[in-house]
């Protein structure tokens, strides 16, 4: 689909530097479907992959931070559906809603491919980032994602070094594109190379 083309040309442009989320280059994979493609885009800096649902005349965003809310109390669960009602109308374009079984919060946003241009999928990206910055706020999920962003991190890392990539690169990627401090590199390479050995010991 040509979409689908263009969505991973925008996704992947840009620098790590770049100040809007889509000016920064994000790692992709598609999955082609007969109706609809499926693109998932992930960065070391954003807490959430992107979902992107691509069918011949609509694009559909979505960011899963996984909360359910089938397992909380009725009167937990009414506070939880207020707070995501309140999201819809104070934020543009992103609205949240619930999916699966487990009755997962998502955020999401539909766009029109008939009159979308960049500018305005910049606009879809900045509100469901600012939409998930709110719900890791309203759920008390910071900790959580942190230790999945690190997590994910260690597992580049490691994926990295079994490629034989340089230490250099590895600390370029680590400085770069994860946002740590150069300083702390050197210990973190060492414990994930420690950790590697002793899983394969």
């Amino acid at each position: 689909m040509e979409w689908t083309d263009k969505f991973m040309k925008w996704l992947k442009e840009g620098k790590e530097d770049g100040e809007k989320l889509l000016d920064m280059p994000w790692d992709i994979s598609v999955k082609e479907g007969s109706k609809e493609n499926v693109i998932t885009a992930t960065h070391p800096k954003i807490p959430l992959p992107l979902k992107i649902y691509v069918s011949k005349y609509f694009a559909n965003l979505y960011m899963d931070p996984g909360v359910p809310t089938d397992t909380m109390s009725v009167e937990e669960r009414m506070r939880a559906y207020k707070k995501l009602l309140y999201m819809n109308a104070d934020l543009n374009l992103m609205k949240t809603s619930l999916v699966g079984v487990e009755q997962r919060v998502v955020l999401m946003v539909d766009l029109d491919l008939v009159c979308l241009n960049k500018s305005e999928f910049n606009d879809a990206l900045a509100a469901l980032s600012l939409g998930v910055r709110r719900v890791i706020d309203a759920f008390d999920l910071e900790e959580e994602l942190s230790v999945q962003m690190f997590d994910r991190a260690v597992e580049m890392v490691c994926e990295k070094i079994k490629s034989k990539e340089s230490k250099e690169d590895i600390v370029d990627f680590l400085v770069d594109r994860v946002g740590m401090n150069e300083e702390y590199t050197d210990e973190f390479m060492k414990n994930v190379m420690d950790a590697m050995k002793e899983y394969n010991n």
